[in-house]
This record gives C-alpha cells, structure tokens and sequence, in this order.
C-alpha cells in the first residue's frame, strides 16, 4: 500500500493489565486486516487486536442522537451483537467537543473523522463533527469487526485512525440504485439521483414527485448520510406531460420535437413549480435539471426572440430564474444544471450564467458515456471549480445499453483520480442496466473517490476478494491485472457496441469498400470502433496472448462469473485479431485468388469467436443474475448475432465463399 501502517510499541497504548489480552499485530497482519475495509481510510496506525466473547462490547451512542447517529450505532452493534451481561469493552460514539475539533482543518469535515484506542485498549472512540462522520467512522469499525468476527468472539481493532474524502459527494443516478441504499451507503457513497414523474395541469400547475419505487431514496437514504437529489430530466423531452396543452405557446417555432421557446416566460413557472414540488419531498436538498440534448442536431426554437441568443444560454437563464422563484417557497434549495452534447460549445456562457451557488455537472453523452483511455475534463469544466460544486457524470460499465462484463480496476482508478485530481466535488455515475452487473467497478468508484491515492488497482482487487470471499485474493488480484487492461482496449474501442452506431459503421460494410479503418484509428474523435484503443498489431497480438493468460487464471480461481467473463472478452479480443487479418488480406476490399483460403479460415475465426462470445455472456449473466439475466442480455446477444449473420454476405462481396 502506498501509505504505511505503522507498527509501533504497544507498551506506549497498552496497559499492563490489557496486555495479557491484546495481540500485537505485525505490518502484514495489520494490512491483511484492513483489506475487509472499504474505502481504506487515510491515515491508519492498527497495532493490535482485543479480543472478547462475542456479547460483551457495548456501544455507546452520542448525547444527541440523529437518524444519520442512530444508524452509526446500529451499524456498530450489528457487528458486534447484542450485550449480554457485563461488557467488557466499548465503543463510544462522540459528536463534536474539543477531540473533534482538529477535523475542522480536514476537506470536507463534516465527513470526516477519528477513531482512536482509550483504557488500554479495551474502549474504541469514535469522534466527528457532524452525524454522517461519525456514520462513516462506525461503518469502517465495523467492517474490521465483521471481518474478524466469528460465533464465539469479538475481535476489537486497536486502531488509530483520520478519515474523509477526497471527494464531497459520490454516488450513482438511475438504473436500480434505489434499491441498493444500503449497499451503496455502506460503501460510504453518498449521492443517489433518479428522474423524477413530472406533470403539468390543465390549468398550468406543474407537478412533480418521485416515481413509484424510488422511495427508498427519500425515506431510507437520508438514514445513512446519503443525499437523494431528484432529477428534471432533459428539457426538450417534455412532449406528453401536459406543459404543451396548457401552455402552446411553450412549444418551439422550428426545431426539434419538444424543444421549449425560453423567451415566454411561462416556463420558468413550470420549472419553479417541479423545484419545489421535488425540494419538498424528505431528506432533499439539492435537485437536478438536465439541459437539453438535442442529439439530432435539430437545434431550439427558431422564434425572432430566441434567435437573437445562443439556445443553452437562454435555457440556463430559464432555470436559474425558475431556481430562484422557487426559493421564495423554499430559501434553502439548491440546485445542479447538468450540461450535454448541446451546450458543449457554449459551456463557459452556460456557465457564467449560473450563480456561484448553482452546482454543474458535466455530462456529454459521447464524451463521458464512454471507456476510451482519455481525459474525460475538459479545460472549460476543469476551470470553473474555484468556488463551484462541480460533478462529472461518467459511465462506470463496458458500455451503456449493452449489458457486458467489465471488472476494470485500472479503467477506474484512472477515471476517479483524474476527478478527484482535478478538483470536482462530485461523482454521478452511471451503472447500467442493474448496479449488481457492476459491483466491482462501483465499489472500486466508491474507494476512488473517497482515497483516490490509497490503493493501487492490484491492492483494491486483492481487498475486493477478501471482503467477497473470493478463494485466492492474491490470485484474483493477478487476474484483474492480466484481463483488466485487454478489457480495456476492447470496450475502450467501442467493440462490439459501436457497431450500432452509424460511425464508423458495420465492419461488413467498412470491409468489402476497403474502408476498415486502421487500428488506433478514431473517428472525429469520439468514434473509436472497430480498435481505436488498439494502436499496433504487437498490442493486439499482446491483448490475446494476455486473454489466454487470463483465462487460465481464472480457472484455477474457478468462480463461474470470472472464468466467463474471462470468456467473452477472451473470444473479443480473438474476433478483433481476425478481423484485422481480413483487413491485412483485403485491403482495397477484394481478396485476391491465391488468398480466399486464409480469408475464408480468418472469416471463420471471426465468427466462432462472437458465437463464443455469446455463449459466453448467456453463462455470465445467468452466473450473476439468474432471475432476470436471460432478458437483459438480449439486446448484446443480437447485435453479436447480426455481426454473425452479415459476415457472409460481406466475404460474397469480396469474392471469398463462405457459408
């Protein structure tokens, strides 16, 4: 680990009488233990262990109790159980007072907190400023109780401890995360987003609430120091929610279906309405309203008025004047604008339209929803963080609307401390189509953001196996580090999802037009497929050697889920290697005479791999998510049979037979 854990003489903490039950602990045992806790706190000092019958440790729980406290205890006592007779340790839970007040000097102190060993050993003492610090604090002595623990005994961590994190606010929007609260809080993520049912009445009332389910993230979210923030989704995709029967003159002359005329004045009322509909529901504080995204090119309204201005800065001039209406009902509401690929050339005029206290997240469909290996904070966002909550909204997965297997330890890690080193204030991920396709990579986001220079990807892996009794963490931990980086390139290039797109197109028409483009090539720059992360034939041939490698990795660690992910991006990486061998003998798009025999065995390489791919997600899917895995990987295994189906007609084209 790149911070030390110092081991130091017990005779310094310990008293006599303690030490004949306190076991010291040497550096690698130390570090061994903090493997079960997650994200790995700042600054540690683990010298030794008390040891109890299970039953005999009270917690004690501050003066003042609050949800966010009472969670933090009852956290602490799932750990340790229910006190049975006298105790013979204890946790004390501490909030504000002298002890805590070096906190204050830490970022984001209100998070922050101190775990500190008192009465030799026999009492842990948990000290914040404020309740989600001490519920950050519990759950870190939990995680190093519960990973310890066993039917008989308690094994106290004699710990010395100062946390917070890198960054303010982290957590995921959409998908299912309303129903994984606890799982993403006990991760410390602390941000849950989801868009919100919107309406406006016949006679011009905007509603607004959550839709049905997402309760959790208002009712139990705001229990474990998370911040529910309901969403105002893309404002041109309003169309069948009432705002253009009750107010027409609403819709936009010209442009694209939906589009909203932000001259009228109408809709900064609708917009106050649906902010103080959401910023009243519990535990909010913050909504979101996300700017339109025009992805047609279609553009805004087209009124004498509106043409006269750029159509993102009149939009964020509406929503600040509906933010600051809505305060007249609410004071204390506050608000986030994400951007999107319409305002990308207007972002610095957006952005100097919004008040210091307006928080901005970025967001570029093609820019953040993507795994290329680029810095995804451009100089505009990365300027604006002096004095402004600024967020990132990035995918954490292989690629959005496919559903794929993608454990990426390096691809996070780079993602989340470029973030964190950049300043934002905060992460909105993305984990789609269910959180629990992309554990790793949301916990490994969850650890990022909180420690962004803690754990080295390899570190996370192996602690990731401990805490999901994995057998071979040391081994699972070399996986990662041989398929990681092949995943990479594969999804970083866009394969196989970029072929839905219109660019670069189908390889099986790029082919017979000798128009395949080059390994490493990327289109206009956001367009990386067929192997835009891909920049040499050695990396290639690299990239499956390693997948082999992988594979073989996986089978001694023998967990279903790894060997098939292994599996699939295993037959990629293989069908990536055939198709360049088709482009190699076809390069004008024919094949001469004397090559249709190795064009026709490289065409039939391509295709056995993707049918491998394919067999391979059904048994991942059906590994991680029996219930309903089947239907959510269907639209992969489609467009992995269409690349199937389409290979034939493109050697025909070529001149090559193939069946």
């Amino acid at each position: 680990m790149t911070r030390a854990i110092c081991i130091r003489a017990l005779t310094c903490l310990l008293t006599a009488h303690a030490c004949a039950q306190v076991e010291p602990l040497s550096q690698d045992e130390a570090r061994a233990w903090l493997d079960h806790a997650v994200p790995l706190p700042h600054e540690v000092r683990l010298v030794g262990a008390l040891t109890v019958p299970a039953g005999s440790v009270r917690v004690i729980g501050p003066r003042d109790a609050t949800p966010v406290t009472e969670s933090a205890v009852d956290e602490l006592r799932r750990a340790v159980g229910e006190l049975r007779g006298s105790p013979r340790a204890t946790i004390r839970l501490l909030l504000g007072g002298a002890r805590a007040a070096p906190l204050r000097e830490l970022p984001s102190s209100e998070q922050a907190c101190l775990i500190t060993p008192r009465a030799g050993g026999r009492e842990l003492q948990v000290v914040a400023l404020e309740p989600p610090g001490l519920y950050y604090g519990a759950l870190t002595v939990s995680q190093l109780i519960s990973g310890r623990a066993d039917a008989d005994i308690i094994r106290l961590p004699v710990v010395s401890i100062t946390d917070w994190p890198d960054m303010p606010d982290r957590g995921l929007w959409g998908s299912d995360n309303f129903l994984e609260v606890e799982w993403m809080a006990r991760r410390k993520l602390n941000l849950i987003e989801q868009i919100s049912w919107l309406h406006v009445t016949p006679g011009g009332r905007g509603e607004a609430a959550l839709k049905p389910g997402r309760e959790p993230m208002v009712e139990l979210a705001p229990r474990l120091a998370m911040r529910p923030a309901p969403v105002i989704l893309h404002l041109e995709q309003l169309s069948g929610k009432g705002i253009f029967e009750a107010y027409p003159q609403l819709r936009a002359v010209g442009g694209q279906e939906g589009a909203i005329c932000y001259s009228r004045p109408e809709i900064v009322q609708v917009l106050a309405d649906w902010m103080v509909a959401l910023g009243s529901l519990p535990g909010v504080e913050t909504v979101d309203v996300w700017m339109a995204e025009n992805l047609h090119g279609e553009g805004g309204c087209t009124c004498d008025a509106c043409s006269r201005e750029d159509r993102s800065v009149l939009e964020a001039r509406a929503i600040v004047a509906g933010w600051e209406r809505a305060r007249e009902s609410l004071p204390g509401l506050r608000i986030r604008v994400m951007t999107s690929e319409e305002t990308d050339r207007s972002n610095a005029e957006v952005i100097a339209e919004l008040p210091p206290e307006v928080g901005l997240a970025y967001y570029h469909s093609l820019l953040t929803y993507t795994t290329m290996r680029r810095q995804m904070v451009p100089p505009t966002i990365a300027a604006a963080t002096s004095g402004r909550w600024i967020g990132v909204v990035p995918s954490l997965v292989a690629s959005v609307g496919l559903t794929q297997p993608f454990t990426g330890p390096q691809f996070i890690h780079a993602r989340m401390t470029e973030f964190v080193d950049a300043g934002l204030s905060g992460l909105i991920g993305y984990a789609t189509p269910r959180v629990k396709y992309a554990r790793f990579n949301v916990e490994a986001a969850a650890e990022w953001t909180w420690n962004a220079h803690g754990r080295t990807p390899a570190e996370f892996a192996r602690s990731y196996a401990v805490r999901q009794g994995i057998p071979r963490p040391d081994l699972f931990a070399r996986w990662t580090e041989t398929l990681g980086p092949v995943a990479w390139d594969v999804y970083g290039s866009d394969w196989p999802s970029g072929m839905r797109r219109g660019h670069p197109g189908p390889v099986s028409k790029l082919l017979p037009r000798g128009e395949l483009p080059d390994l490493g090539a990327i289109k206009w720059g956001v367009y990386p497929a067929p192997w835009g992360e891909i920049r040499s034939p050695e990396q290639l041939a690299a990239d499956v050697d390693a997948a082999g490698r992988a594979l073989e990795l996986a089978r001694e660690i023998g967990e279903p889920e790894f060997i098939h992910e292994t599996r699939v991006i295993h037959a990629y990486v293989e069908a990536l290697a055939a198709l360049r061998a088709l482009k190699l003998l076809a390069p004008e798009g024919e094949v001469a005479r004397a090559d249709r025999d190795a064009a026709a065995r490289a065409a039939r390489r391509y295709v056995d791999a993707l049918g491998c791919s394919a067999d391979a997600l059904r048994a991942w899917v059906c590994a991680v998510d029996p219930a309903e895995g089947e239907r959510l990987i269907k639209p992969t295994t489609a467009l992995l049979d269409e690349l199937i189906a389409d290979m034939p007609e493109a050697m025909a084209a070529m001149g090559v037979p193939f069946d």
